[in-house]
């Protein structure tokens, strides 16, 4: 799920790597997610539910990341540091929020996906 949205989303933009190949491949899902998320594949488990875990994973991660950077940004501001002097923290910041934003889209595709399996069920 991870690797299609970036597929979907940036496949334009890289240059160099076959996408179809990458779609192909994804098609023989114990193999390809294994070779593409690093997490060993034991079975009938549930691929997408796996990678579900692995995004929740990643957005606690930068969640806990821009909480102990808007910290610092907060301390630096009150001890008197120039604004000048904390762009890189903002742009830090930024980011992070940016990558926040990403994972959570594909977490929104996650929950989708976990209702239509409920209603086919």
């Amino acid at each position: 799920m991870e690797v299609e949205y970036i597929i979907e989303k940036l496949g334009e933009y890289l240059g160099g790597i076959d996408v179809e190949k990458v779609k192909k491949t994804l098609n023989n899902k114990s193999v390809s997610v294994e070779k593409l998320i690093g997490i060993p594949i034991s079975g009938d488990e549930d691929l997408e539910g796996l990678e579900c875990l692995r995004i929740k994973a990643f957005i606690d991660a930068y969640e806990e990341e821009e909480k102990r950077l808007i910290a610092l940004y907060r301390e630096l501001k009150t001890s008197g540091v120039a604004p000048s002097d904390m762009t890189p923290l903002k742009n830090k910041i930024r980011l992070i929020r940016k990558q926040l934003r990403v994972y959570k889209e594909m977490e929104k595709r996650c929950q989708t996906h976990r209702v239509s399996q409920a209603v086919d069920k």
